[in-house]
């Protein structure tokens, strides 16, 4: 028997949860492999059932089918397997893909999320050669899909992307996190420059990491204080950030003690000048 992963802190409010995981796979699938919870690290029976299992042969939508492999994620791709000269051509090799779901409504812990990494697990061994995490938009070999029984790493199931663009003359690019949605939770972002990137990413990840265990962040401003002379705030997304970076998730938006973008911030925290 494997225990759930459970909230460190139960959420306040009810949570959406959604998970999406696809599995690519190249011809059909072996029938031999029963699926067993404790081999493949699922926490129950129920939670296995009602995850939802749906397989998409590429002849059935091919623009829709190769979506899931180029443009965007295939940058990605490249990067998380090795480009050509490691896994990508099992990408490219796929035929059919697994998407695995689950979308339960105010989760009493994170055994939905475990039970869909578990059903992953039972279809590499039955032959899927990639899975990709959606909302994380990260790419797996077999491999490293983790044990079997380990310990939730909130840090496996997040992305941190810092996404730089030549337009914004102010050398304000996004940071934001991906994944945040798959514990109902929104995701989060900051604007900073290339200097600041260090710090910013630092926070961020603690406060996704809490995020992800089960903490509630104020309304409509949560404080996060740094050090005894300087506060941060998580603001409402008044200017629609998420969108524009397509997170596909609701987000708060990690802001100065004033209220203004974090360009700069960490000279003007190493300066004292950082208004609480």
């Amino acid at each position: 028997m494997i225990d759930p992963w459970t909230f460190s802190t139960p959420p306040q409010a009810p949570r959406q949860p959604e998970v999406v995981l696809v599995c690519f796979v190249r011809g059909a699938l072996r029938d031999d492999v029963p699926l067993s919870l404790g081999r493949f690290g699922l926490p129950s029976a129920a939670e296995a059932e009602a995850l939802e299992v749906r397989a998409v042969p590429r002849a059935v939508d091919p623009a829709w089918f190769e979506g899931w492999r180029t443009g965007a994620l295939r940058a990605i791709a490249e990067a998380d397997l090795g480009g050509a000269d490691g896994d990508l051509g099992l990408l490219d090799q796929a035929d059919t893909l697994f998407m695995i779901s689950a979308s339960p409504a105010a989760p009493a812990d994170l055994g939905y999320l475990q039970a869909a990494w578990g059903l992953a697990r039972w279809l590499v061994a039955r032959g899927a050669q990639i899975v990709l995490d959606a909302h994380a938009m990260t790419f797996y070999r077999p491999d490293g899909l983790g044990a079997p029984g380990a310990a939730l790493d909130v840090r496996r199931e997040l992305r941190l992307v810092y996404e730089t663009t030549a337009e914004r003359p102010d050398g304000a690019h996004a940071l934001h996190t991906r994944g945040l949605r798959k514990f109902g939770a929104p995701d989060l972002v900051a604007l900073c420059s290339d200097d600041d990137t260090d710090l910013v990413s630092e926070v961020l990840t603690q406060l996704s990491e809490a995020a992800a265990r089960g903490a509630d962040f104020d309304l409509p401003h949560h404080a996060v204080e740094l050090d005894a002379t300087t506060t941060w705030h998580l603001a409402p997304d008044e200017h629609g950030l998420g969108d524009l970076l397509q997170l596909g998730n609701p987000a708060r938006v990690l802001v100065d003690g004033d209220g203004g973008h974090l360009v700069g911030v960490t000279a003007r925290v190493r300066d004292g000048k950082q208004r609480s």
